[in-house]
């Protein structure tokens, strides 16, 4: 699971680079879908398949923050300094909108909530009004975002909210799973649902990805865990299928549409079987590590390329894609290692109190009396 993060992470920013990388592994736009896909199962792992957040649903959302805000407030905080640096364009786009569109930029910025919703907005003589689209605005507020490509956090944040009321209950997974395919094909049928942002920026309709995922963990995690006692090499063998077929993924000559639906069965029928197999290979943990860090830095990676090298980035394509993803990969370890990895130990510790105090509650004596670790210290939760 973790090097098939990693390559999503990735084929994002060859989306971004442009210049004939967009069609390289699975694409921008479906690498995100696949990532809420990830995010259900693994969300689902958290809440249902642990003890970790049993009844400490603010526990479970504090988790949550200090997973996504350090290193997203460090890249945004990057990202200002470089614009100061710069020449300050970036704010001069400011003085152009109105009090309205700066404060929901402001809000958004800081809270990463709203920047999914931010695409359905624009500018329209003056005036901050819902447009349906980014496009149709004087002037696209994304323009106005420090990190783009974090409204996706908006979304997966939404999904955060409301994941500890639906997942433990089947029968509300499954009626929200219709309702939002049922929302998805009456907007396709109605001509929006083709449209960006509406086909993959809302929430609403993204909602079935997170529930594919998720129930993929619930039912199908415990069928393929029985089976890997008899056929010891599933996990090795689901791993690579998925790893083959994101590399595979634009020479498959079906219409994309299908094409991108087949990818998304694949994820949901392999994925616990490349968490299996994340479970035996510790460096396939430690590449998936990289991967949101990859996502959040990728766009200040490229400026910074792009402002020092640019005439190499026309002369020399690939050299220059190679730069930047050895780059992103640089940035995303020291990322990790400096601001990622001791927030960890803060977000153990606070796993480690609840498990403590769980024992406690139990009659039982506590993990660490036992003179052993809790289990959020032995493997890092994603």
């Amino acid at each position: 699971m973790g090097l098939l993060r990693t390559l999503l992470a990735l084929s994002v920013v060859l989306d971004h680079l442009g210049a004939g990388a967009t069609d390289y592994l699975v694409g921008g736009r479906l690498a995100v879908q696949l990532f809420y896909v990830i995010s259900g199962f693994l969300i689902s792992y958290v809440l249902i398949g642990t003890d970790s957040y049993q009844g400490a649903v603010g526990k479970f959302y504090a988790n949550r923050l200090l997973r996504l805000f350090p290193v997203y407030l460090a890249v945004a905080a990057m990202t200002l300094a470089a614009h100061l640096l710069n020449g300050g364009e970036f704010f001069r786009f400011y003085d152009h909108l109105p009090a309205s569109a700066e404060g929901f930029l402001a809000l958004s910025n800081l809270f990463i909530f709203g920047q999914d919703w931010l695409m359905f907005f624009g500018v329209r003589n003056g005036s901050l009004v819902f447009t349906g689209s980014f496009a149709h605005s004087d002037m696209p507020l994304y323009h106005g975002l420090l990190v783009p490509q974090a409204w996706t956090l908006g979304v997966e944040m939404t999904f955060y909210l409301v994941a500890p009321f639906i997942l433990g209950s089947p029968r509300r997974m499954l009626a929200l799973l219709a309702a939002s395919l049922a929302l998805r094909a009456i907007l396709i049928v109605n001509g929006i649902g083709t449209i960006d942002p509406w086909t993959y920026r809302f929430f609403p309709t993204e909602l079935a990805l997170f529930l594919l995922g998720a129930l993929s963990h619930q039912m199908l995690l415990p069928r393929y865990t029985a089976w890997t006692r008899r056929y010891p090499r599933l996990p090795e063998l689901g791993a690579a299928a998925l790893l083959c077929y994101v590399f595979v993924h634009f020479s498959i000559g079906i219409p994309h549409t299908v094409r991108d639906a087949l990818a998304v069965t694949l994820v949901v029928l392999l994925l616990p079987l490349a968490f299996l197999f994340q479970a035996r290979y510790r460096f396939d943990k430690s590449v998936g590590e990289l991967s949101y860090p990859i996502y959040i830095c990728h766009m200040l990676v490229i400026m910074f390329f792009d402002e020092t090298l640019n005439s190499f980035e026309r002369s020399q394509p690939a050299l220059f894609t190679a730069l930047v993803v050895a780059g992103c990969v640089g940035f995303a370890a020291l990322l990790n290692a400096f601001i990622a990895d001791p927030v960890e130990r803060l977000r153990n510790r606070l796993r480690a109190e609840r498990k403590d105090a769980a024992d406690t509650l139990a009659g039982q004596p506590g993990a660490l009396s036992r003179g052993r670790q809790p289990m959020g210290s032995i493997r890092r939760v994603p």
